[in-house]
């Protein structure tokens, strides 16, 4: 398979999976909903809120931190990369749109850097977010603002971003006993 053809099939089942639901369907509009909990000025609201209600701490400036430089790499490849977002994109509400560039999925990437942190700070709760960081990178998908290989890079570069970060200090390690603080 050629790189035509890989490009082919991406489209074809990104368009497939934008028209599972019909765009006048209640549960689209959930997904109009959930997207917004994605973006970086979501969590550049509710990281101070974090910090305050929690008399601050440090996981919410890491937080913070990594909201912050995980823009830094998805700015410089979607300059870089230029990839145009689909053109069957539902542009109506809740469809966040901030730039025209769609790889790599910035909502993919900051779903899942929120589940790595997760895992370490609230480890009780991991369920809920990888089921929010599933309806996040699916509401992507459903409203045809990213392929499927746009999410899939931001996955793949936030986890290797994590790892770096992680490997410098600049994230907490793992406990070595984590199964006692899963539910």
């Amino acid at each position: 398979m050629n790189f035509e053809n890989l490009k082919q099939l991406d489209y074809d089942i990104s368009y497939k999976i934008s028209n599972i639901i019909n765009s006048t369907s209640p549960i689209r509009k959930f997904f109009q909903i959930i997207t917004i909990t994605g973006t970086a000025f979501f969590w550049f609201i509710a990281i101070p809120i974090w910090y305050y209600l929690f008399n601050g701490g440090d996981e919410a400036i890491t937080f913070g931190f990594t909201t912050f430089l995980m823009l830094i790499p998805v700015f410089i490849l979607k300059q870089s990369i230029r990839r145009s977002r689909p053109d069957f994109k539902d542009t109506s509400f809740g469809a966040v749109i901030f730039d025209e560039w769609s790889f790599p999925s910035g909502h993919a990437t900051r779903s899942t850097y929120v589940v790595i942190l997760m895992a370490f700070y609230m480890p009780e709760f991991i369920i809920f977010w990888i089921f929010w960081a599933l309806l996040m990178i699916f509401s992507r998908l459903i409203l045809g603002v990213h392929y499927v290989s746009d999410i899939v890079a931001g996955i793949l570069l936030s986890t290797l971003s994590m790892i770096i970060l992680h490997y410098i200090g600049w994230i907490p390690t793992i406990p070595l006993d984590i199964s006692s603080k899963l539910p």
